[in-house]
């Protein structure tokens, strides 16, 4: 048994009539086609990209594609939620109680259509991906410092891009889609480059083009047309156009892009100069500033600097910092990621290799080398190995060093800025990090503090990087409600000031509008909304301490915090007798007690 099923709808101020055929029996359904026609009398095209049928219980029971390929990469997802039986609510965010509409999925935004089917209890769901693709094509042609133009077969405009514009001199506003291309501009159209290439439907490259625009401008440009075919049959054509004033800049961006290729074929920095300043630190609280302050004091000397903070509190951008204040700021800053390289490479990386030193080896600058004259950032220096440490330690002290399977002794002119994201005391202690190596890079300790303990900086940070990345989403985010400003406040930041951008980010994402909500946040944010009260069987010493906190770090350094104030408590706040009491260094009990903020 087969009938056809028909669905009346508005779409672009024009009555469309939407046609689906069915065949059903025994309780299965089956979609053979679906297309939707204008009543204008316009070819009929896909509705989607993938029909599901949905049974009463939501789950997905079988599928049909559509004659797009926007949905291949998500075929076999797709098909695997048929197979598994999964429902709408488990795989897609479809708003509640609206038969159709779109949301973001996977960072795309999707259209979709709940329908009903003829078997009761049943529905189709209609998926379309290619709800904001034009969009983003033609915004990415608009970056093109050149013209490019696109036409139908009949020499109509489907899009100018922004240069394009410029050269005809089109205001912005002003629509050129759907006008004739002889409307336009006044040329011959026998030796127009675009309508010679429709008509002979072949490419025209580099023909030159004097033509009148609307204003009156004569203007010349050489022009490349290429026809554009579909299923065999012309479809229309794309044009690039230059002119005096797009050349230069052409030029100019192909020269840029040759020099940076060359540098990145000579430069084997693992992280390379973005220039970052002072005015990159954003925050006015006091233990920010502190640390600010003291930089800026030191950034002008040539001693080493050791920065010391959790992961993700800023220690490069304080480490360009330092450099771009110092004397040798017109030199190389060379940054090296210690954690980051194998124990069997750091050597040759730090001080270059010598032809013949092994097998495959070639003359070749290291880190030390590239950064003379200039800056060497070692961060993580804690996660070196003490083998390293020894060889780096004699480099300093002695001021020279070889490349690996070299004879010749090369002179060292580099300031040593390092970090750790562990308390460096501590890692002495527990022999991570060698005492003589220690003492000769920390001339000046500057310690970062973690976000949690300047939560006041947090809506300021929160604004600047909305708007550094405005320009990469589709939702520009320029509210944020009150509720999430207090999740946010709530969080403890284990990832600091890089969780938090990370957290901003997502939220972009998944935005459907210009203002940040709770639902815009991830998941394990989320859960700390009303985090439930809990009691406690600690001992008295756990008395005050939050429980609500989401890391384990969090709770150990309030530990940490209570033990060493009760300690000096006890010792009459003598901090060698309260050192000895613990069983820690002074030094290290200084650190503490800087980093805890405990005043007395």
């Amino acid at each position: 048994m087969a009938a056809s099923v028909q669905f009346i709808f508005a779409y672009s101020k024009i009555s469309l009539r939407f046609f689906l055929t069915a065949q059903w029996r025994r309780g299965y359904n089956h979609a053979i086609s679906i297309s939707f026609k204008a009543e204008r009398g316009g070819p009929a095209v896909s509705l989607f990209d993938v029909l599901f049928t949905i049974g009463p219980r939501q789950q997905f029971l079988s599928l049909t594609w559509g004659g797009n390929d926007a949905a291949l990469p998500y075929r076999p997802m797709c098909e695997h939620w048929v197979e598994h039986g999964h429902t709408i609510a488990e795989v897609l965010p479809l708003p509640d109680q609206r038969p159709g509409g779109s949301f973001v999925w996977d960072g795309e935004q999707l259209t979709y259509l709940l329908l009903p089917a003829p078997e009761e209890g049943r529905q189709y769901l209609l998926l379309s991906w290619n709800a904001n693709r034009e969009y983003l094509y033609t915004r990415s042609l608009d970056q093109i410092p050149f013209g490019v133009q696109v036409y139908d077969k009949n020499a109509h405009v489907v899009y100018f891009n922004k240069a394009s514009r410029q050269i005809a001199n089109i205001p912005s506003g002003v629509r050129v889609k759907g006008r004739h291309l002889l409307d336009l501009y006044d040329l011959d159209e026998n030796i127009s480059t675009t309508m010679t290439a429709l008509r002979t439907q072949s490419p025209v490259i580099d023909r030159v083009d004097k033509f009148s625009v609307e204003n009156g401008t004569t203007i010349a440009s050489s022009n490349t047309s290429y026809p554009i075919f579909q299923g065999g049959q012309l479809a229309g054509a794309v044009s690039f156009e230059h002119t005096e004033v797009t050349i230069p800049k052409y030029l100019k961006s192909i020269q840029d892009t040759q020099n940076a290729l060359k540098r990145y074929a000579y430069d084997t920095t693992t992280v390379r100069f973005s220039g970052y300043t002072f005015e990159n630190v954003i925050g006015g609280s006091p233990k920010l500033r502190s640390a600010v302050e003291l930089a800026q004091r030191v950034a002008p000397q040539n001693s080493p600097v050791m920065l010391v903070g959790e992961t993700g509190t800023g220690k490069e951008i304080f480490a360009q910092s330092i450099h771009r204040s110092s004397p040798r700021a017109g030199k190389k800053f060379v940054a090296i990621n210690c954690a980051a390289i194998p124990e069997t490479l750091i050597e040759s990386l730090l001080f270059g290799t010598a032809k013949g030193s092994f097998t495959g080896s070639e003359d070749k600058a290291g880190y030390f080398e590239e950064a003379n004259g200039g800056t060497l950032f070692l961060d993580e220096l804690n996660s070196m190995s003490l083998t390293m440490q020894s060889k780096l330690l004699r480099v300093l002290q002695e001021r020279t060093f070889r490349r690996v399977g070299g004879k010749k002794d090369l002179e060292l002119d580099v300031r040593i800025i390092s970090s750790c994201n562990e308390d460096p005391f501590q890692t002495v202690e527990e022999n991570k990090f060698r005492r003589d190596l220690f003492y000769r890079l920390s001339s000046v300790i500057i310690e970062l503090p973690p976000l949690r303990e300047h939560l006041e900086d947090l809506e300021q940070l929160t604004q600047y990087h909305l708007e550094q990345t405005a320009f990469q989403y589709v939702h520009r985010i320029t509210d944020i409600q009150p509720q999430v400003y207090q999740l946010l406040r709530a969080y403890r930041w284990p990832g600091n000031v890089r969780e938090l951008f990370h957290v901003l980010d997502y939220a972009q994402n998944v935005a459907d509008s210009n203002v940040m909500t709770v639902e815009h946040l991830p998941a394990y944010l989320r859960k700390n909304q009303a985090p439930a009260p809990r009691q406690s069987a600690a001992p008295a010493l756990s008395a005050g301490i939050d429980f609500s906190h989401t890391s384990l770090q969090a709770l150990m350094d309030d530990y940490e915090k209570q033990i060493i104030t009760q300690a000096l408590d006890r010792c009459g706040y003598n901090i060698s007798q309260t050192a000895h009491t613990l069983g820690i260094l002074r030094q290290s009990l200084q650190y503490r007690i800087r980093k805890y903020g405990i005043i007395f």
